[in-house]
């Protein structure tokens, strides 16, 4: 990484910043997988691998090791490039990828084919990886990520001698490793030695047989951007026979004719999601959109919308370096501001502030209209005040689950909360979550559902809380429902908005209703395409405040 330099730096509104501006070394949008990063006691994965005397926990040290291997081989990786590896490569206790799918949208030159080499030289010599497939859109894009890997390998002669043959030309482009001896158990269950080598293979996606028949453990689709259903469908089945697989997707954002980027808008989709196994991150600026205020007349042509607090200006350096991790290193100011005044403003707004032309999200917003919802959006109501009451629900398929709080603000507001690490994967974490909450803010009540998924939780929150435990039975889920929707209709509710608090948002998108007894309605989880806990959790937490809140004694939360 190079020294950026010292330089005052013009704003929109011309003013002057000194700079150097340095590019945000994290992302706008992500999701982390699950996994350790420091030792756990009662993991024995942990207390394995803590016999070698490092600090990290069993999720965490692959990573660590494949970092300090690749510096010795002239990586000098920014910060935001070891965080993207430490994601990609952590791992579950059983030894699997916490991550089996990684979504990495970075605009152009910032470094992202970098990450790649790492992760491929790491898979070939270190991990030996039976077959890596890097494929791309054009067929000169995989030669040149070949030739940037073959200078590495030729110039650390450690490496070198292990390679067998490096294949350019002919629609065969691989580096190949010399095989090695392994022993396995053989049919008769006895040891047999056989002899493997480790391959990178590069294709270029050309039709929908690319890659079929392969089964590799480690697939990369660059220039994902450009890449078909028809094309993931042929390659992905390939890899089920493998023990312990992982998928790339790297790309910066979707193109104009979006078509040609619904599969990455797929994977988006599942990142903003918190879809389990994954890793996703995305550089980009939050642009302003037509409800914006325009300014034409204040002579900004490059930008066209009033500045607000909200939305990034195209035109404002602050808002390039959000986007691009790389600037003030291998990006310029003077280089960027060249683009701004040559591109067309959408293809600037695509290639270099993460701006893609993404397909909608089709939430259908069938219970709850988008604007009713939105109308309901503070985005800093200030810190809760008792009474706080918790209450958490699992999704319909036990894969997931939610810690929600509600509070009454000064202004006689219910306030809903997802509190941080408060939706995630597994239903394991939850007591020990509440547990730390409940310590901190002795909740009037902790509201659990005594039916569906939830209620298998039940037993341990009464065990671990007692009374304080609120179940709400399928009869008292109708009468929540009635009155959540009560106060999103007397607008008597606030909530954190789509940045801030984006499972309940997308909840809020999805969830659909039930009939209950006479007449009466409740969310429907069992019907609903994509976890809804976030809202039914947040549902309970509202309905269970109201009705303790009456007899509240403040002495309650003192311990």
């Amino acid at each position: 990484m190079t020294t950026p330099r010292v330089e005052r730096i013009e704003l929109p509104d011309g003013t002057f910043m000194e700079g150097p501006l340095l590019g945000s070394q994290m992302p706008r949008l992500y999701k982390l997988p699950d996994r350790h990063t420091e030792r756990v006691p009662d993991c024995p994965m942990c207390e394995l691998e803590g016999a070698e005397g490092h600090g990290h926990g069993c999720g965490e040290h692959i990573a660590e090791e494949a970092l300090e291997w690749a510096k010795g081989f002239g990586y000098d990786l920014d910060p935001w490039q070891q965080w993207c590896i430490r994601h990609m490569m952590s791992r579950k206790p059983n030894g699997k990828w916490a991550a089996r799918n990684n979504v990495l949208i970075v605009p152009r030159q910032n470094g992202k084919g970098t990450i790649l080499e790492v992760r491929e030289l790491v898979g070939l010599f270190l991990l030996e990886e039976e077959l890596i497939i890097h494929t791309s859109h054009q067929l000169k894009t995989s030669l040149n990520h070949l030739l940037r890997l073959k200078t590495v390998i030729q110039e650390y002669p450690v490496l070198d001698r292990k390679v067998s043959n490096i294949r350019e030309g002919n629609g065969k482009e691989a580096i190949i490793l010399k095989p090695k001896k392994i022993l396995i158990m053989g049919s008769d269950s006895k040891y047999v030695t056989r002899r493997r080598s480790s391959k990178l293979e590069f294709h270029a996606r050309s039709g929908s047989a690319t890659s079929r028949g392969f089964s590799c453990d480690f697939l990369v689709y660059d220039e994902a951007m450009i890449l078909s259903d028809e094309q993931v469908g042929a390659s992905l089945p390939t890899m089920s026979a493998r023990p312990n697989p992982q998928i790339a997707y790297t790309a910066s954002a979707a193109l104009e004719d979006e078509t040609v980027s619904v599969q990455l808008a797929k994977m988006r989709l599942n990142m903003r999601k918190g879809r389990p196994n994954l890793f996703g991150a995305e550089w980009s600026v939050n642009p302003h959109d037509e409800g914006c205020a325009r300014d034409e007349a204040k002579g900004r042509k490059s930008n066209y919308f009033i500045t607000c607090p909200k939305h990034d200006d195209r035109d404002d350096p602050r808002a390039w370096a959000r986007a691009n991790p790389a600037m003030g290193y291998r990006i310029s100011l003077e280089f960027t501001q060249d683009e701004l005044d040559n591109m067309p403003d959408r293809k600037f707004d695509i290639e270099r502030l993460g701006i893609g032309n993404w397909p909608s999200d089709e939430e259908p917003w069938i219970t709850i209209s988008q604007p009713a919802w939105k109308v309901l959006v503070n985005e800093d109501p200030g810190f809760p005040t008792p009474p706080v009451v918790f209450a958490f629900d699992v999704a319909e398929d036990g894969e997931s689950a939610t810690i929600a709080c509600a509070w009454e603000h000064k202004q006689k507001r219910i306030v809903l909360e997802i509190p941080p690490d408060g939706s995630r994967q597994g239903t394991k974490w939850v007591i020990g979550r509440l547990d730390k909450a409940y310590k901190k803010w002795r909740p009037l009540a902790i509201a659990v559902p005594k039916s569906g998924p939830g209620a298998g939780l039940l037993d341990d929150a009464v065990r671990k809380w007692g009374d304080r435990v609120y179940p709400v039975g399928p009869g008292e889920e109708a009468a929540a429902f009635a009155f959540f929707m009560q106060q999103v209709k007397d607008k008597r509710l606030w909530h954190f908005g789509e940045e801030k608090a984006a499972t309940l948002w997308h909840a809020v998108g999805r969830a659909d209703t039930r009939v209950v007894g006479d007449g009466g309605k409740a969310w429907c989880r069992r019907d609903s395409e994509s976890d809804i806990s976030p809202i039914t959790a947040a549902t309970l937490a509202a309905y269970v405040l109201n009705k303790k809140r009456r007899n509240y004694d403040l002495t309650n939360t003192v311990a």
